[in-house]
């Protein structure tokens, strides 16, 4: 090419990108890899993606391009104009969390368009496109669709639908893995400068039009509602503040509040003459964007009634940020809640209780509890300052209402040693009234919604760096023997009323508090003060309420609205206690009533007799050495090596592997994922090395934490050690074996080529937990030429540990007809999906393919690329093995019925 024409082209390829740039603006392009960057699912890729390739071609106005979505297409761009040669048809695939440099990946996507591509044909007015566009949310690759039309006349599986094709069209995922026309790299939209990223996009757009011409003003009123307001006041903290490091939480909820009900204008206002000033009570001034501020209030309607007033101010507590209050567990008590706190309490203590007791709420927010009733001997206290403004209004019947940290505050004193009150903070009336009560017999009722969060992770300086101060009740139960329990603040709280009853002499006591029940469950973490506590107060009355009720948390968990007396005579502490289980219900009228639903009992287990120690008993005559760290792998799953530089669990020498195994509780076990086994050493503590002395305790443990059924209301529900002397105990730990072989929390592998060794092989990580014989397997493999690697693998070697352990079981008669089947239809999964083992070899070395004993999680993932039909029954089994386990659960005493 001369000298001018080369500078022909590049001038005309300036001119190509200018106006490329014209129609895709780097604004464009942000918009787009922001919305990529947040997506979470398919449909949020698809929409971000199509939304550029309309902005691209149809809204410019200069061709006649649109866009349908025929015959379910993620997006089909087409025009009709005749001055184009080759008109332009554009087929868009779409996917989420895909790696398009993988062949598999890229033939996935292929194998649908290619079936799309087909109805396409198959219809009489439809076009067929000549770009095929694929794309994630963070690749994209281009196809010239004639290079894929021979397959439309092949004989492939045409009637399953588009969508499964890549699972049930097997024959064309094949023939299109081998098909060169896939070998493209995709187009990259992830890491680098944005910049960088914008000049791939245009490069994408570029390509495709290559291809093609080559060939051919109002204001409005927000109405202010109880949905609305955490939006809001996100948005309010975004904008509001010049230095927000400097603003406490509650504190920018308050004013965010007092703004949009105007209460306390005395207190809360904007400096005259200087609108970036904002004035707080005790003569604080925050920095503030004056002129942001007022236009963003005058963006919202903010007439409220008396009415709405309250419901606002009663949900303030949900907006305090994460990391401050919510880490410490204060939680908003929605109304009906308190009402029915109010019922059991009338149910539990009389219905008296309001006019003839003192009642004191020490952590009482913005008195969502007592807000709604009149108290004759009522005290109001909370841990924030400014939340006492924030209630102004309510129970102004209360003798006092003050700021007190009721873990801190007073702690040390007692009424003997510290007589004169102006040592205390508490006031002059409670100290007082306090006093009085403990020589007249006047009932004290604590009646509160503690904190549920913990006072652990402190810094040197004894603040934690969650923003909790390490406070002197966890200092005196720690010192007074408390043991973890002492972290719980709910449990602080209920020992600092218990000193406060030695402290004023209190002989009429009751608590009625919001807490969660683990307690109730015993366990080694409360060992100590349930003995405590419950030698001195007895259970009246309590209910469970899922946590979802709360305000901004999860809905896995139970909290439970309970009442305790205080004994005058000593009795035998009861193991287990029972609940009704009760959820709120919206009725017609737009009010909340409370429905019953069932009860359920819980049970205090003690260490000596949990699961967890069980498990951990053979372990304890043994002796055995840890192997050194780097020579096994420290997993955080069967394939996925953690890169901490810390590793807590420790491999020993002759190990099976490596259980997780946290706390002792349903919860832990199946909804927040506790309980784990891999075959090298997992990254996390909290677990064991799994031995051939320990092995039945160990797969008994992981099918009991496993196979239950957890719901709300039973996740803290502690485990008792099995029943051995059960006549179903044998076959129950035959059963458990196969459990634990294929359950999905069971991370068993063999790995090669990776350094590490457990068979005196360098590279070599066998798999003890692995079901078949060896001579099963070779008499599979040995005729087949493409499954010479697994052959070759299987030279020299012998059964494994799990194998040898079944097979003993089956010829004791000990295995029953449901792990049997398990076994039969895993077996069946297992062939069919060993003859597509060579398709994954090159493109998924790390899946360790070639190992004859590769364990049941990678024959799921050659099952998740080619889907076997047997896998249904395996499936069916499974689930009548796991149903099975689950019922012996409760046969074998292992949980209360």
């Amino acid at each position: 090419m001369s000298w001018c024409g080369a500078k022909q082209r590049e001038e005309q390829d300036k001119r190509r990108r200018k106006e490329l740039k014209s129609r895709l603006t780097k604004k464009a392009a942000k918009v787009l890899f922001d919305s990529l960057k947040v997506s979470a699912s398919e449909k949020d890729v698809e929409n971000a993606w199509r939304k550029i390739f309309v902005q691209y071609y149809i809204d410019n106005g200069k061709e006649d391009y649109q866009i349908s979505s025929e015959n379910n297409v993620d997006g089909f761009i087409y025009t009709n104009s005749g001055s184009i040669l080759f008109a332009l048809k554009i087929l868009l695939e779409f996917k989420y969390d895909t790696d398009l440099t993988k062949t598999y990946d890229r033939a996935r996507i292929t194998c649908q368009v290619v079936h799309y591509m087909k109805k396409f044909k198959d219809s009489s007015t439809a076009q067929m496109p000549t770009v095929i566009v694929g794309a994630d949310e963070d690749q994209s690759f281009i196809l010239l669709a004639s290079n894929f039309y021979k397959y439309l006349d092949g004989d492939y599986n045409w009637n399953v639908a588009p969508s499964s094709a890549y699972k049930e069209d097997l024959e064309l995922m094949k023939d299109l893995q081998d098909d060169a026309n896939l070998s493209v790299y995709p187009f990259q939209f992830v890491g680098g400068n944005l910049d960088e990223r914008y000049n791939s996009l245009l490069d994408l757009f570029d390509t495709i039009d290559s291809i093609t011409q080559e060939d051919g003003e109002k204001t409005f009123k927000v109405k202010v509602s109880d949905s609305t307001i955490v939006g809001m006041f996100d948005e309010f903290n975004n904008i509001a503040f010049k230095e927000p490091n400097k603003i406490e939480p509650v504190q920018a909820v308050n004013m965010f509040m007092h703004m949009l009900t105007s209460k306390n204008d005395d207190e809360y206002y904007f400096i005259p003459r200087n609108r970036n000033l904002y004035h707080l009570p005790n003569d604080q001034k925050v920095k503030v964007f004056g002129v942001k501020l007022e236009a963003y209030l005058n963006h919202y309607d903010r007439n409220f009634t008396s009415k709405e007033i309250d419901k606002l101010t009663g949900i303030a507590d949900r907006l305090i940020e994460a990391d401050t209050r919510r880490f410490k567990g204060d939680f908003w008590t929605p109304d009906v809640w308190a009402k029915r706190a109010d019922e059991i309490m009338k149910e539990s203590i009389g219905n008296d209780y309001k006019e003839n007791s003192l009642v004191w709420d020490p952590a009482a927010g913005v008195r969502n509890l007592t807000r709604q009733w009149r108290y004759d001997d009522l005290y109001i206290s909370t841990y924030h300052d400014s939340e006492i403004l924030l209630g102004d209004g309510y129970n102004r019947e209360a003798k006092a209402t003050f700021q007190y940290d009721f873990l801190n505050d007073d702690v040390n004193l007692n009424t003997i040693d510290n007589p004169d009150i102006s040592d205390w903070k508490m006031p002059e009336k409670l100290y007082n009234a306090l006093l009085k009560a403990g020589k007249t017999n006047k009932r004290v009722i604590f009646y509160t919604n503690p904190p549920y969060g913990t006072a652990n992770n402190v810094n040197a300086d004894g603040t934690s760096k969650k923003g909790i101060s390490k406070n002197k009740m966890n200092t005196i139960m720690i010192n007074d023997g408390y043991g973890d329990a002492s972290q719980q603040l709910y449990c602080q709280f209920f020992i600092r009323i218990m000193k406060m009853i030695d402290d004023f002499k209190l002989s009429n006591v009751y608590i009625a508090f919001f807490t969660k029940p683990r307690f109730f469950a015993g366990g080694k973490y409360f060992n100590n003060f349930n003995d405590r506590f419950f030698d001195r107060f007895e259970f009246v009355k309590g209910n469970l309420l899922n946590s979802g009720e709360f305000s901004d948390t999860a809905s896995t968990w139970p909290i439970t609205f309970s009442v305790y007396k205080l004994k005058s005579y000593d009795d035998v502490i009861p193991q287990t206690v029972e609940f009704n289980v009760e959820k709120s219900n919206l009725l017609a009228d737009g009010k909340m009533n409370v429905i019953q639903q069932i009860s359920h009992s819980m049970t205090k287990v003690y260490d000596s007799e949990s699961l967890s120690s069980w498990v951990r008993e053979p372990l304890q005559s043994i002796s055995n050495a840890s192997l050194p760290l780097g020579s096994y792998p420290q997993l955080s799953s069967a394939l996925n090596e953690s890169k901490g530089n810390s590793p807590r669990g420790r491999l020993l020498k002759n190990s099976l592997g490596y259980m997780v195994s946290n706390s002792n509780n349903i919860g832990e076990g199946t909804l927040n994922s506790g309980v784990w086994i891999v075959t090298g050493s997992a990254y996390k503590a909290n677990g064991f090395n799994v031995l051939s002395e320990n092995f039945e305790h160990a797969v008994v443990n992981f099918a009991a934490r496993r196979a239950i059924t957890p719901t709300w209301y039973n996740e803290q529900d502690n485990f008792h050690y099995p029943n051995m002397k059960d006549p179903r105990y044998k076959e129950f730990v035959g059963d458990s074996i196969v459990f634990s072989l294929f359950e999905n929390a069971s991370y068993q592998a063999s790995y090669r080529d990776t350094g590490w060794s457990n068979s005196g092989v360098s590279g070599r990580w066998i798999n003890e937990w692995f079901w078949l014989s060896k001579d099963f397997v070779r008499e599979v493999v040995e005729n087949h030429p493409k499954l010479s690697p697994i052959y070759d693998d299987l030279r020299g070697d012998e059964d494994r540990f799990v194998f040898q352990q079944i097979n003993m079981i089956r010829n004791n008669n000990n295995l029953s007809l449901e792990a049997e089947s398990v076994l039969n239809s895993a077996t069946e999964v297992w062939k069919a999906t060993l003859f597509n083992r060579p398709l994954l070899f090159e493109d998924y070395p790390e899946y360790h393919l070639q190992a004859w004993d590769a364990g049941w999680y990678q024959v799921k993932k050659i099952n998740d690329k080619y889907p076997d039909i047997n896998y249904s029954e395996f499936s069916k089994a499974f689930k009548q093995l796991k149903n099975k386990i689950e019922q012996n659960i409760y046969e074998l005493e292992m949980l209360p019925k």
